[in-house]
């Protein structure tokens, strides 16, 4: 089958699921949630990849999809899995200090349910009688309210794009009763090329076509099932990425001594070149840090946990901060005995730098077509995933009045 018409044919799912016989027995909707790490809001237009494009001209395009602060891999992905902020569902960070179990939890506790708040979205299928199955999302490996879905892999990135493909569709070939109403699938490659080479690199431009051609397959699989008509996608980015360099670095340790403050980004040995600062401790000695940094360079900004802004939404009641650091987008902050090794690009900077926002493409049967709206919030994906599979959201920080432009009307 070629790919136009293959696109072809996902233009007309609503009408190919209005010409069912009359005694056709009710499909249950199915909804397939893609993450591609480091999707950001451009990059499509930026590199070929006629795949997701023509996904997006024939379905619905946001102007952006706005990431959570920090704009990181762990935060990102698991507002978009619960509709949460980090004050809400406890992950501040790829690694995140939790005073409360006097621990700092990093990317390899994947499976820690303590590090874990918040009702993600296969919970909530599950407990409403929908099948799940994550092929690698981050919080899927934990037991979560003593809920896991009825099918997951943990993350393992040798584990190749198709075989992760090829599970998705061992996955659907299972008997009505068994085979999942929700699946996610995750690719890390545009990520990783971006960090390596850069933005706008040969390599970032060849992960881009891998990543599109996967994508076709995955399609390609999907139509010989049979399965168009009923499968929403809602393929989305977790951050946007630039560029960063020695010549912009930020070196605190010039300015004050900060070691009686706990930072995850910067308090080991061996740590430095962060994105971003978060800082726990004793109110004098935060007080003190503050007063050394907060005029010491004209690139960042030094807040108090009182002088947070509100779309920081980092104030939960155990992690949260008391003091946190924002250098400039593309800006580092470091110490003078790490070394810098790159990478060439990075992302976590603030949710309001246009670059760090990512992308958002639907297409499916609950969605309108030939369509582009504002940007959305990772916070708002949940409430698109219970909409497009029918069952009721657990509470979340979404807002209903800003995701309403993508779907059908009727």
């Amino acid at each position: 089958m070629s790919l136009f018409v293959l696109l072809l044919g996902m233009a007309v799912f609503a009408s190919a699921a209005t010409v069912r016989a009359a005694d056709s027995p009710p499909e249950s909707p199915m909804t397939l949630l893609i993450g591609l790490d480091g999707l950001r809001w451009d990059i499509i237009d930026r590199h070929p990849a006629p795949t997701l494009r023509q996904l997006a001209e024939q379905g619905v395009r946001a102007q952006g999809l706005i990431p959570v602060l920090p704009s990181k891999t762990f935060p990102n992905f698991y507002a978009i899995a619960t509709g949460l902020y980090p004050e809400n569902n406890g992950v501040m960070d790829n690694t995140t200090y939790a005073p409360e179990l006097d621990k700092t939890f990093r990317m390899s506790d994947q499976n820690d349910v303590g590090w874990f708040q918040g009702e993600p979205i296969w919970v909530t299928a599950e407990q409403q009688g929908v099948r799940a199955a994550t092929m690698f999302w981050v919080g899927s490996a934990a037991e979560i309210s003593d809920t896991r879905p009825s099918y997951w892999r943990p993350f393992d990135g040798s584990v190749p794009n198709d075989a992760r493909v090829k599970q998705v569709f061992d996955w659907l070939d299972l008997p009505e009763a068994e085979r999942p109403g929700f699946i996610s699938l995750y690719f890390e490659a545009i990520d990783s090329a971006s960090h390596t080479a850069g933005v706008d690199s040969v390599e970032e431009r060849q992960a881009v076509a891998e990543i599109d051609a996967t994508i076709a397959r995955l399609l390609e699989g999907l139509a010989a099932r049979d399965l168009l008509s009923r499968i929403n996608l809602v393929i989305v980015g977790d951050h946007g990425m630039t560029d960063v360099s020695e010549e912009r670095i930020i070196y605190l340790d010039d300015y004050v001594d900060f070691s009686a403050l706990h930072s995850p980004q910067l308090s080991g040995e061996r740590q430095g070149n962060a994105v971003f600062a978060a800082f726990h401790g004793e109110p004098d000695a935060v007080e003190t840090v503050y007063q050394a940094l907060s005029l010491a360079h004209p690139r960042m900004r030094v807040y108090r946990k009182s002088q947070f802004p509100d779309w920081f939404r980092l104030s939960h009641p155990a992690r949260g901060p008391d003091l946190v650091i924002l250098p400039d987008n593309g800006w580092l902050l470091s110490k003078r005995n790490v070394a810098f090794r790159g990478p060439r690009a990075t992302h976590g900077f603030s949710p309001q730098a246009r670059d760090m926002h990512a992308s958002l493409i639907v297409n499916g049967p609950a969605f309108q077509q030939g369509v582009t709206v504002e940007s959305v919030h990772m916070v708002d994906i949940y409430g698109i995933l219970t909409r497009t599979l029918g069952i009721k959201p657990a509470a979340n920080d979404g807002n209903p009045s800003r995701i309403a432009p993508l779907f059908r009307l009727d």
